[in-house]
């Protein structure tokens, strides 16, 4: 049949259903159900069919799946998303999966090729309400993937959180001064000499950390064969159990007063299958390495007891705090960058501030 060379159909009915019965394009009978609940939308989607029969399409093309609701695309991401960079897939989909939660009761319903500007407004809006701004900042960050993996599999039309407006990163650092650390070293060391093999953990932990800057996961990661005490050389390959943050070793040198206290906690430290150099004492009575990213090693009682200041996040504050003191001493930024493995420097000049000669004569030279 040529386009134009109609050939008219008819409706059957099989039970409760309403069938058409047409010649295609091809010329080849058909018979097709139309989905339809009467007799009259079952002609009219008849006269559909024999349109295209006129313009010389051959087949009747599949409905188009139904809209999926953020939520749905959300327990799909979940499911199905994978990215050769991702270190380990089980942590990426647990933190992701708190992040896209926080936006569920303000997008979570509607239908993700439906967003329009404005419930990206209350959604920025209900986050600023509800946490905080590093954490509105993540929950954008993980919907921006999320419609960007989407679109690639055709799963909706465009992704609307390309180019969205994230909340301003807070730069204020909050960090130990130095009588605080002096107190908190003191009170470690106080505590070790009269105290139990954890107590002698914790105190070689901040006598490092504070002195290096390392994150607690590289802290807890740490083997021994990744520090050698003869050359002063320190190796941070890795973060809890896998990849440090940005897939990347560095390289860096003891600082001269951390040797003698990792040589004491050398000969003492209990041996596990790792070889940690901060291993864990589990309720089990057995030393290995912490099961989950909150354990604190005890920290927080040790701020208290040295009459510090609680900071939030207390093993990432003494990394602040190394920071800090290097930035006020006149270290340089860019060699900051390199000791706390910072991929973008803007990570790093959040210190910038503190150094001696910021901005020093600067604002003199403008000279009228």
């Amino acid at each position: 049949m040529t386009p134009g060379a109609l050939a008219m159909g008819d409706i059957v009915r099989r039970g409760t259903a309403w069938y058409v019965r047409y010649k295609d394009a091809d010329g080849v009978r058909r018979m097709r159900a139309s989905h339809q609940p009467s007799k009259q939308l079952a002609r009219r989607y008849l006269l559909e069919v024999e349109g295209r029969v006129a313009r010389g399409v051959v087949g009747i093309p599949a409905p188009a799946p139904p809209a999926l609701t953020v939520a749905a695309l959300g327990e799909r991401f979940l499911a199905e998303y994978r990215r050769p960079q991702i270190k380990d897939p089980g942590k990426y989909r647990k933190w992701a999966a708190v992040a896209i939660g926080r936006a569920l009761p303000t997008l979570g319903e509607l239908r993700c090729d439906a967003l329009q500007p404005a419930d990206l407004s209350r959604l920025r809006d209900a986050l600023g309400r509800r946490c905080s701004p590093g954490s509105a900042r993540l929950t954008i960050t993980y919907l921006k993937t999320l419609f960007a993996w989407a679109k690639r599999l055709g799963l909706t039309p465009n992704n609307p959180f390309l180019g969205a407006e994230t909340p301003h990163r807070q730069d204020a650092v909050e960090y130990l001064s130095a009588e605080e650390v002096r107190r908190l070293l003191a009170t470690a060391d106080r505590l070790a000499a009269t105290g139990t093999v954890v107590d002698r953990v914790l105190r070689a932990a901040v006598h490092l950390v504070v002195r290096t800057g390392l994150r607690k996961g590289e802290m807890f990661g740490l083997r021994w064969r990744d520090v050698d005490l003869a050359t002063g050389r320190l190796d941070i390959a890795r973060s809890f159990a896998t990849a440090t943050k940005g897939n990347k070793v560095r390289h860096l040198r003891l600082p001269d007063e951390a040797v003698p206290i990792l040589k004491e906690w050398m000969r003492e430290c209990p041996r596990t299958p790792e070889g940690l150099v901060f291993p864990r004492l589990s309720s089990t009575n057995t030393w290995g390495m912490p099961q989950n990213s909150t354990y604190m090693l005890g920290l927080g009682e040790l701020y208290e007891a040295a009459g510090c200041r609680p900071l939030p996040r207390a093993w990432h504050a003494l990394r602040h705090t190394f920071a800090s003191h290097y930035i006020m001493q006149g270290g340089s930024v860019l060699a900051l960058q390199r000791i706390l493995g910072h991929t973008d420097i803007k990570d790093t000049l959040v210190y910038a501030h503190l150094g001696p000669d910021f901005l020093g004569a600067e604002m003199s030279r403008v000279k009228f």
